[in-house]
């Protein structure tokens, strides 16, 4: 069982408006992010929301492997929706993905993932594309309690990829996709034209 976590609690002030209701191949990102990972076979699928969180909850799929958690501490940082997210994940799970809405991902992506983590005793795994690395990571089991407890301070995710770089496994992917964010209207516009 793959947990996904999909951070969409963040106030998109580069953008200049709610990066999670930019429109993605005709769908809201927060629609299509979600609709991804719910294809990959992630359950749960826990979308953190914050920020904007009454315009963007009605955009998440009404689905019975979804859980909506609101990160009320949003303003205080990327790590305390990822702890929020992380929280909500059952123990039981064999890995989580954590992906942020504004990093768009693929259900194809999410699967070669999920297949290298579950042939490797990898804790890490990280697509590539080139010579870059991209996202999203997905994290073996073990390292949830570390979701659970990442800081702003610490620097979130990095924090805990430093700490285990030894268990990480690179998977080089074809799809340039993995390394793009969306994080001000003239990146959005390139990912559109990559479309």
């Amino acid at each position: 069982m793959i947990a996904a976590v999909l951070l969409a609690a963040g106030e998109s002030s580069r953008m200049g408006e709610p990066k999670q209701l930019l429109d993605w191949q005709g769908r809201k990102l927060v629609t299509a992010q979600s609709e991804a990972l719910l294809a990959a076979g992630c359950r749960p699928l826990v979308v953190v929301l914050g920020a904007h969180a009454a315009r963007v909850r009605p955009h998440v799929p009404d689905h019975p492997g979804v859980q909506i958690v609101t990160n009320h501490a949003w303003r205080s940082g990327r790590a305390s929706s990822i702890r929020a997210g992380a929280r909500a994940v059952p123990s039981e799970v064999e890995a989580v993905v954590v992906v942020s809405v504004d990093q768009p991902t693929s259900a194809s992506v999410v699967e070669r993932l999920a297949e290298t983590l579950s042939a490797s005793d990898a804790e890490i795994v990280v697509p590539r594309y080139g010579d870059r690395n991209g996202h999203p990571p997905m994290f073996a089991a073990g390292l949830v309690a570390e979701l659970r407890e990442v800081s702003e301070r610490g620097e979130g995710l990095r924090e805990i990829r430093r700490g285990h770089a030894d268990g990480t496994i690179f998977v080089d992917m074809d799809d340039p996709m993995v390394t793009l964010n969306l994080n001000t209207p003239e990146a959005y516009r390139r990912a559109v034209s990559l479309l």
